[in-house]
């Protein structure tokens, strides 16, 4: 990002870019423990953000691993409910709706996962060894996001492997492990925030909700 701190402490409207989810999540469901993988020796810096934020409590930090995947598997490893449905979400995913998350939870209690993802806008092709390239049918390409919700029981034995380059997130973990993936319909403005051009657009999205005043 070139920021001189990192992206996910830095404010997006006044509130830390990795808080804004976070709020939302509470407010679809006030009885959600909020659990944060975080980097080592940042513990200070999250406490005094969550306990500002979420002073009535229910959170905790997890520290995370040398991957998403480990990182993962040391947030799922800190739960005790066993019958929980677990929501994994990129702390730079600042736009998620409290409706999408609602509805997000409501496909994967009845299915047993739900995976948020958007129908790809661009052609695509595929690249063949050859360095020749064939087109692929966009209408059954789907960008994957974030919140992607399981059952902690599906979730703890197959978290329990090691690593692969294949584990880019959490439905690829799932499915290699033979679960069937259901995808939930997301939004085009529920972007990652990574590069400095996404913290541009992260502004504009966030000054046109407030316009708007609807975050549901």
């Amino acid at each position: 990002m070139g920021m001189a701190t990192p992206k996910q402490f830095h404010p997006l409207g006044g509130i830390p870019l990795a808080i804004h989810p976070a709020l939302a999540f509470r407010k679809a469901f006030p009885e959600m423990e909020l659990v944060y993988v975080i980097a080592s020796g940042t513990a200070q810096i999250w406490e005094n953000f969550l306990t500002h934020y979420f002073p009535e409590g229910n959170w905790r930090l997890c520290m995370g691993g040398k991957s998403r995947y480990e990182s993962v598997q040391n947030g799922i490893k800190s739960i005790k409910e066993e019958d929980a449905l677990v929501a994994v979400h990129d702390g730079a995913r600042p736009f998620i709706r409290v409706s999408e998350i609602r509805q997000a939870f409501s496909l994967a209690s009845e299915k047993g996962n739900a995976v948020f993802s958007v129908p790809v806008k661009d052609s695509l092709r595929q690249v063949n060894p050859d360095g020749s390239s064939h087109f692929l049918d966009r209408s059954l390409i789907h960008q994957i996001q974030t919140p992607q919700v399981f059952f902690l029981r599906d979730m703890r034995p197959v978290y329990e492997k090691e690593d692969d380059p294949r584990f880019t997130d959490d439905a690829t973990v799932m499915e290699l492990a033979g679960e069937r993936i259901f995808l939930c319909p997301g939004s085009y403005d529920n972007l990652k925030v990574t590069t400095p051009e996404d913290w541009i657009l992260a502004d504009k999205i966030l000054q046109q909700r407030l316009l708007m005043d609807s975050p549901e």
